[in-house]
């Protein structure tokens, strides 16, 4: 099963995201995978830069901020050092988890070949392209509402299930998603 989660920014979709996590841990359920955070100035409260935490263990890998070097996205340099650490969790996270969770396919992440790479390799491993097949596999990815990106066009070709994130339904997906991943399970 591949859930595609998208909508406006700012309208909850990682909250969705990762409050669902939380669900399938209370379930019992094996879930990894990598989110991006906004990273801000203890002082000021201002957004200063990004940061991608690994749903299994809480390690964490700078995405992007402001000041350093790297590709630009605005006024944030994408660091690719940490783009390559979270490249890495997310496939250590495809050994033994039985959910994979990825925030977010977006321009920041794909601006990265080691994350576009992990993306690929996540696809194939769901989808059956992969010596590593594993039907049982269910993968939650956030992406990006209007970018254009070969890998989003890789993913909705194989999407089982693409939800717009609004302000009416972001209560209840958590819920509504953890429903659709057990009865996915119990098959």
């Amino acid at each position: 099963m591949l859930i595609l989660l998208t909508g406006e920014p700012g309208i909850g979709k990682s909250t969705v995201l990762l409050r669902l996590v939380e669900l399938l841990k209370e379930e019992g359920m094996s879930v990894g995978g990598v989110v991006a955070k906004e990273v801000r100035d203890d002082a000021s409260k201002r957004r200063i830069g990004f940061e991608f935490i690994d749903v299994t263990d809480g390690s964490r890998a700078r995405l992007a901020s402001i000041g350093i070097d790297g590709p630009r996205i605005g006024r944030y340099g994408v660091d690719l050092d940490g783009c390559k650490a979270a490249a890495t969790m997310l496939l250590r996270s495809m050994d033994c988890n039985k959910v994979i969770v990825f925030d977010e396919i977006g321009p920041m992440e794909l601006l990265s070949p080691d994350i576009v790479e992990s993306l690929r390799y996540l696809l194939d491993v769901y989808s059956g392209s992969s010596r590593r097949r594993r039907e049982d596999t269910i993968v939650l990815a956030v992406i990006h509402k209007r970018f254009r990106h070969w890998i989003i066009s890789k993913y909705k070709e194989r999407v089982s299930m693409i939800i717009e994130v609004n302000e009416e339904n972001r209560g209840s997906l958590p819920e509504m998603l953890l429903d659709a991943i057990k009865k996915k399970d119990k098959r």
